[in-house]
């Protein structure tokens, strides 16, 4: 069945369409964004926004081989208070997270030796298994002070080698909501299309740059979801991803 919208709401779905390959600018309009979002999952119940991990304690996170001397991690109150992560709260709360609670949020700490070479990775437990789906989307919210420090992330999947995706620069103050579009590789769509293998959220991973100051740094991670495209895939061509809200009417 055809859905209806005006062109408006077209309009803003069309604007989510993916850099291929490279991270999203950032968009200053953060509730704007989740209000985008949350028009995509009522229009489109193939949608679900999956919450990986509210970082509220439950799952132990820690520094993998980390090098450097410092390596603290913990669970603490400093939370993001703005519009758009009261609104993404409530939305997660009305897509199924109903006991959703915003109470703490993840702390990192450690230490700049060398710029030019300084790297860590920092992981859940065990791996996060997403529901079966291609995702398409992810966000977390991060709290950084100004470094020079690049963020990206793996994912897992059986059968496979680890996928990396690219958030950026972390060279802004304060709270900070991060979106980023993702385009598996074919050979993991077709994983998830024939055999059946979700992908599952493995790791964050930290590189510093050549300007990244020496001394210690400390970062704050918050409500890491996924927008995951629950459709099942038959049909030829189906590993090209689609874009939401942009399908042939």
């Amino acid at each position: 069945m055809i859905k209806k919208f005006n062109c408006l709401t077209l309009g803003i779905l069309l604007s989510i369409q993916p850099t291929f390959s490279l991270p999203k600018p950032y968009d200053p309009d953060e509730l704007g964004r989740v209000n985008v979002l949350s028009q995509a999952l009522k229009i489109d119940p193939s949608y679900m926004l999956f919450l990986a991990e509210d970082f509220e304690g439950e799952r132990p996170w820690s520094f993998y081989r980390p090098d450097s001397f410092l390596a603290h991690t913990e669970f603490g109150g400093n939370l993001s208070g703005n519009d758009a992560f009261l609104a993404e709260g409530n939305l997660l709360k009305q897509v199924g997270y109903s006991q959703f609670q915003n109470q703490t949020s993840f702390l990192i700490q450690s230490f700049v030796e060398n710029p030019r070479l300084d790297h860590w990775e920092i992981r859940p437990k065990e791996p996060i298994h997403f529901p079966l789906g291609m995702p398409i989307q992810a966000i977390v919210w991060v709290y950084s002070e100004g470094h020079h420090i690049n963020l990206s992330m793996a994912l897992s999947q059986k059968k496979s080698k680890d996928i990396l995706f690219d958030f950026g620069l972390l060279n802004f103050v304060g709270w900070r909501r991060l979106e980023l579009p993702l385009t598996l590789p074919k050979e993991n769509t077709r994983l998830i299309q024939s055999q059946s293998f979700p992908v599952a959220f493995k790791s964050f991973f930290l590189k510093t740059r050549a300007s990244q100051k020496r001394g210690a740094f400390h970062l704050y991670f918050d409500n890491l979801s996924f927008v995951i495209d629950k459709r099942t895939f038959t049909y030829p061509g189906a590993e090209v991803m689609d874009t939401w809200g942009s399908r042939s009417k």
